[in-house]
């Protein structure tokens, strides 16, 4: 698998992202290959990383923390232990799809950077979503059918766990396991689909795939609210 910051460059685009495209270095500043003119919706997502690793995503004195931070655009949290022998440590990401796409992809580096996985093993991290109890049929599906399909669409492992209780805000966990462009396309899936469900006759279904006739916008900032450019 490439570095997570080479899919800024290169790999196949997930639909139904509200921008459509990839995120790629442009002498140092990323930019979006097409938009669409929407106001990003603001997302939570949880990352499981190792215990261990927590050191290295902290960084001294909470250096690489904050960097990460920036460079993302997101709030970027460690959650306490679960218990002292805890082998897994919650990061919680709160941003725009844009922002959760560069800062899980920073943490999917970092942690193969720093060895935590083995040179020729991927970096495969479970990620949890929460979402309204009464959303999760739309994500498993008849049957199961539209989460068998999100695995076979995104090569990421998407468990609904069965009998769950929601929580005091009646929402349930839906978790997706995956190296980090399987993971980024099943959370954008997921999304749109959750989209579906809150606004029926506004949303279409996504798909993974590369996009035809998109313009390069250099400006990441600025190109999410933008339309994108004519020819």
């Amino acid at each position: 698998m490439p570095h997570p910051q080479a899919w800024f460059q290169e790999g196949p685009v997930c639909h139904g992202w509200p921008y459509q495209g990839h995120i790629g270095p442009d002498n140092g500043a990323p930019r979006i290959i097409g938009t669409r003119n929407v106001t990003p919706e603001i997302e939570t997502v949880h990352v499981y990383i190792p215990a261990q690793a927590v050191g290295a995503i902290i960084g001294k004195k909470g250096q690489h923390i904050k960097q990460l931070s920036r460079f993302a655009g997101a709030s970027i949290k460690i959650a306490p232990a679960e218990s002292p022998d805890s082998k897994m440590r919650m990061v919680i990401v709160t941003g725009p799809p844009e922002a959760q796409f560069k800062a899980q992809g920073r943490i999917y580096g970092k942690l193969k950077e720093e060895n935590f996985f083995g040179p020729k093993e991927e970096v495969k991290l479970e990620t949890h979503i929460k979402m309204a109890a009464a959303a999760a049929g739309r994500v498993i599906g008849k049957g199961g059918k539209t989460v068998n399909e999100l695995q076979n669409l995104t090569a990421a492992e998407v468990v609904v766990p069965r009998e769950q209780t929601p929580d005091e805000n009646d929402q349930v966990i839906v978790k997706i396991n995956g190296h980090f462009y399987a993971s980024q396309c099943a959370q954008r899936k997921i999304r749109d689909i959750l989209m579906q469900f809150k606004q029926p006759q506004k949303m279409g279904a996504g798909s993974c795939s590369t996009p035809q006739g998109f313009t390069e916008m250099d400006n990441s900032t600025q190109a999410v609210n933008q339309q994108p450019r004519r020819k």
